[in-house]
């Protein structure tokens, strides 16, 4: 068990968060400062539209068109 010795501290916006995706089987793994993240958050229309949405012709390999 992990023992807590202070109060918790303001984020600063560098600290790393870790996102884990499953992608068929496998394990993707993507860290960046809070920051970074909630800078997509905060305006997720203008990056979810730009995913692709067609699927690849090779399996694992991102098209860019």
């Amino acid at each position: 068990m992990n023992q807590i010795y202070g109060l918790p501290q303001p984020l600063t916006g560098k600290e790393l968060v870790t996102i884990t995706q499953e992608q068929e089987g496998n394990q993707a793994i993507c860290s960046m400062p809070i920051s970074m993240l909630a800078t997509i958050l905060s305006s997720p229309a203008s990056w979810a539209a730009s995913l692709p949405t067609t699927e690849p012709a090779t399996s694992g390999v991102v098209s860019i068109s």
